[in-house]
């Protein structure tokens, strides 16, 4: 059954920023020549132990034909959540990233009032711009969502970035609209048959990103 989502329409009108590399990393630049880094990179800068472990399991070429792999249905995972979303028709293109959208609608149906989709955002306070997934209520909360895919369900000390992510989007929305976001969500689907939602308050979260935020700005000097 095709669910209907209401869409709450902002008064609020992001200013646009454009991605732009600088010594090969992705940044981005607003209207007054501002450099932002990017959220993602910064985010995934953190140790990861599974990974890492991961990677020398395997050994370097299949780790990358993997992630790439994982890039791609990850990406079609984002743009079906976003036309189901939206209420459009979804035209699949592969049998695996329809799997992973199946598998997690009934967690994406608990998403309502949706105040933005692939919203491209920035933080003038913290240098950092990116683009969320989803803002909207889950649950009847207003939340930070975020889609996600995997090989096989994540232990949550595996994806610390993804909740510090979450966070710097609700920050950024925050210091933008003024409307305040303390549910961070974030939906996984994964391919041994799993489905997980970990439902996070953002202040948990806050004192870790800025630290975060602080060694890579001193790592890596725009």
């Amino acid at each position: 059954m095709l669910c209907m989502f209401t869409h709450i329409k902002s008064d609020f009108v992001w200013p646009t920023v454009k991605r732009k590399n600088i010594d090969g990393t992705r940044h981005y630049v607003d209207g007054d020549t501002n450099v932002y880094h990017s959220v993602t990179k910064v985010t995934g800068s953190i140790p990861n132990p599974g990974l890492d472990a991961w990677k020398e399991r395997v050994g370097d070429d299949v780790a990358k034909h993997v992630m790439i792999k994982a890039g791609l249905y990850g990406t079609r995972l984002h743009n079906y959540c976003e036309d189901h979303l939206n209420n459009e028709t979804i035209t699949f293109k592969d049998i695996v990233s329809r799997a992973h959208f199946e598998q997690i609608t009934p967690l994406i149906n608990d998403i309502n009032n949706i105040h933005g989709l692939e919203v491209q955002m920035f933080s003038k306070r913290m240098g950092l711009a990116g683009t969320v997934d989803c803002v909207a209520d889950y649950n009847g909360i207003l939340s930070v969502i975020d889609f996600k895919t995997s090989t096989k369900a994540k232990p949550e000390e595996w994806i610390e970035g993804y909740f510090l992510q979450s966070t710097c989007y609700a920050l950024m929305w925050e210091e933008n609209t003024g409307q305040k976001i303390d549910q961070i969500v974030i939906l996984m689907s994964g391919e041994d048959i799993t489905q997980t939602v970990f439902i996070k308050d953002k202040a948990q979260y806050v004192d870790r990103l800025f630290e975060v935020i602080a060694k890579y700005k001193l790592d890596n000097s725009v």
